[in-house]
């Protein structure tokens, strides 16, 4: 019984009792006995409702995983059916209209826009705004050749796009690059990555006081200025090769808007921040009560600037030097050379960086349905807001799903046919261009309330980067439920459906196989899922529609973070009729109805215990040797991933047992899932980064993109002959490795039993 209810009885009963004061006493008294009796069988009831759990089996319930889900099976075909792809076009539209840069007015007024949409589709709206350090142009950027009497020779802004002429584009930068103008020999170092300067070492090539050339790609752009800075480079121009954002190497000439491919003048903006959240409050969040920084901040110490390949070519055309390894060239008609300087000895390179970081508003919003069960149990679904310029891809394409699930969803608790039993959270991201910012700082705002409460998480940064098959990165507590999703949902690609393969996970088992189920990859800190998984342990998924990736042996889709990523190319060269977006829109509906309405949480333990003894053996496979020399204690990480194992497979024989009747026991079991991701979480975070609490899942800290297993060790472990001291360190931190795990173990045991006397 809602509290409006309890309200109306409460108003009811006293005017009742002021009608009776003038009532013979019998009368009276009759009245009173009979409203008591009505009220203590609604509260019977209702604590038969809530205590006992009568509803632990639907004869139309429908088995998912081999576990029971509650509720109206139709449910999940009522959410199917209303997801419309007309919608989700025209919104797509709508937000890619004008570009809207995290912090300016634009990004606003898509704030009030998704704020109108939830409200409309009957969600409850919050906000949680934030004063953060952003960063942008304050005048022109600029990348030249000069000559000795300071005449340009080449100008690289000719070869940048300029396809709008708005005023509101942002030009070609680095978020955060400092300002700053250096001038310069150049050094190409191919994609810029430790080993890269390696090879360059073996030239004889030294870039200290030089300004590197280097490709986008591999790893996160970020790392690539960080690791220039660290070998004395001075500047550092980025470029997107044709080889790896081109139609080169299948032998296709065409360019955007003939086809997807990136044209001469496309450069990549994005931030270089290597560190998560405003720069200026690290840890806390940015509102009225944080402290700020104003120096030590986690921004690059060197100037650098994106160009497009039509630069480039005027750049690297002009080098002298050894020729470059045969693995660095690229889909450029030159001869990659190294440098450092050019074939005219009089010219030098020139960088000129205005940017400016400056504090702005940003806002997250948030759209709610509460719970009729568990109100306090939250899965919640998220994505980003902001965009460098249009982003029909990045965000908005995943933009327009989320607004489309939180639509029908809605709509279907208006109409009073449903609700669900636990809260669903809609998450719509501020700044996640610059850093991760607006939900880094909700995480660090309210991290003790999603330790506790946060049931999952459903990332969908951008929903259709291609219409090949469905990619997924996940924790292994989220494989199951996926794979189970993504059965129920049909295939958007005729070809594939007159092939045989009707569902969505029938295409991604096809194109993906590995070891009997669809590849998946674990989650770095490319997108929002990163603060929630690795600060507050919510186990989370990512997901995308993408293109072959075994056919396009490329980094991203080509248009990344350029001015062509417009709403003309999602529906001219992706998504035609939108049919992949209402694929994404599906799977992420019947994501969120398995883990929203379940009653026993649709976690696959077993999954979890296994892909802890795939890190194992990793790390066993990558460094076991080293690590034997110098920690007696090695072989115990086989000995507590196998009690850990047999720790998941004593739980799970209980949940099969578990009386459902019984609500206690159920929440009690489901608690025992919710807190098992939290349970790797360590309060004083990593040696190295010590705001990267996860001790099993981080990004890679020498790639911000990908994940890395064990990362806090690994991290130790690069390069660890130059920095022996840090043994004492790894020491400590696998000891900190082997009680996380035996201690996660524990909190899956009886719970009265779950103490161990071994030592």
């Amino acid at each position: 019984m809602g509290s409006l209810d309890q309200v109306h009885m409460s108003r009811t009963n006293q005017e009742l009792g002021f009608k009776l004061q003038n009532r013979r006493s019998s009368f009276c008294l009759a009245v009173v006995l009979f409203i008591a009796a009505a009220i203590g069988l609604a509260v019977g009831l209702l604590l038969g409702r809530f205590a006992l759990c009568t509803e632990s089996v639907d004869p139309a319930s429908k088995s998912r995983g081999g576990l029971q889900q509650v509720g109206n099976t139709s449910i999940s075909q009522q959410v199917m059916a209303a997801v419309d792809a007309g919608r989700m076009e025209e919104t797509l539209r709508q937000l890619s209209l004008k570009p809207h840069i995290a912090g300016q007015e634009n990004d606003a007024v898509l704030a009030r826009l998704v704020k109108d949409r939830f409200r409309q589709s009957g969600l409850h709206v919050q906000t949680t705004p934030y004063d953060v350090l952003l960063s942008y142009p304050a005048g022109t950027n600029s990348v030249r050749l000069v000559a000795a009497d300071g005449t340009i020779i080449y100008d690289a802004v000719r070869d940048e796009s300029d396809v709008t002429t708005r005023p509101d584009v942002v030009q070609p930068f680095h978020a955060y690059s400092p300002s700053g103008l250096v001038e310069g020999q150049v050094v190409y170092v191919g994609y810029g990555r430790v080993e890269d300067y390696t090879v360059l070492a073996g030239y004889g090539v030294d870039v200290t006081g030089h300004v590197v050339l280097v490709k986008y790609g591999k790893i996160f752009r970020g790392d690539k200025v960080e690791i220039a800075a660290s070998h004395g480079a001075v500047g550092v121009l980025m470029y997107t090769d044709p080889a790896d954002y081109t139609g080169w190497r299948a032998g296709d000439p065409r360019v955007y808007p003939d086809t997807w491919w990136m044209p001469p003048t496309g450069a990549q903006r994005g931030t270089v921040m290597s560190g998560q959240g405003d720069p200026s409050t690290p840890g806390l969040a940015a509102n009225n009560l944080a402290y700020r920084r104003t120096d030590n901040l986690t921004t690059p110490t060197i100037p650098s600037q994106p160009i497009g390949y039509g630069a480039a070519y005027n750049i690297l055309k002009q080098l002298s030097g050894a020729v470059a390894p045969t693995t660095w060239s690229g889909g450029l008609n030159i001869t990659y050379r190294l440098g450092p300087g050019f074939l005219n000895s009089t010219w030098k390179l020139q960088l000129n960086v205005t940017n400016t970081n400056t504090r702005r508003k940003i806002e997250n919003v948030f759209g709610i349905i509460e719970g009729e069960e568990e109100p306090d149990r939250y899965v919640l679904f998220g994505n980003h807001r902001d965009a460098w310029i249009y982003g029909a891809i990045d965000p908005s394409s995943g933009t327009a799903v989320m607004l489309e699930v939180a639509r029908v969803m809605g709509e279907l608790v208006q109409s009073g046919k449903w609700r669900p039993r636990r809260s669903i959270v809609f998450c719509s991201w501020g700044a996640e261009e610059f850093g991760l910012i607006g939900s880094t700082e909700w995480v660090e705002q309210y991290v003790a309330v999603l330790r506790e409460r946060a049931v999952a998480y459903i990332n969908v940064d951008l929903a259709v980067q291609g219409n090949d098959t469905l990619r997924a990165l996940a924790t292994p507590l989220m494989l199951d439920v996926l794979f189970e999703a993504c059965k129920q949902v049909p295939n958007p690609d005729p070809a594939e459906v007159a092939a045989g393969r009707q569902t969505v996970y029938d295409t991604w088992y096809h194109v993906t196989p590995h070891n009997d189920v669809p590849a998946t990859s674990g989650l770095g800190s490319g997108s929002d899922y990163a603060p929630l998984l690795q600060q507050a342990g919510v186990t989370s998924v990512d997901l995308r529609y993408s293109y072959d990736r075994k056919k396009y042996d490329i980094s991203s889709y080509a248009l990344y973070h350029t001015e062509y990523e417009t709403f003309q190319l999602v529906k001219n060269h992706f998504d035609r009729d939108f049919q992949y977006h209402a694929a994404v829109a599906k799977v992420c509906g019947e994501l969120l109805l398995s883990l929203a309405d379940s009653l026993l949480l649709p976690f696959n333990l077993t999954t979890f215990a296994l892909g802890l003894e795939l890190l194992r053996a990793t790390l066993e496979r990558d460094h076991g040797p080293k690590l034997r020399v110098k920690l007696d204690n090695f072989d115990l990480l086989a000995s507590v991933t196998k009690n850990f194992t047999a720790d998941v497979a004593n739980f799970e024989s209980r949940r099969r047992l578990v009386d459902t009747s019984r609500a206690l026991a159920v929440r009690a079991l489901n608690d025992q899932m919710l807190l098992l991701e939290k349970a790797f979480l360590r309060p004083e975070g990593l040696p190295l980064r010590p705001l990267k609490k996860h001790v099993i899942y981080a990004e890679n800290a020498n790639d911000g993109y990908a994940g890395s297993s064990f990362p806090g060790l690994v991290e130790l472990l690069f390069q660890i002959d130059e920095h022996p001291e840090r043994w004492t360190t790894v020491k400590q931190h696998f000891s900190a490795i082997l009680q996380t795990i035996q201690s996660a173990g524990a909190t899956l045991r009886d719970v009265t039993s779950f103490m161990s006397e071994s030592l």
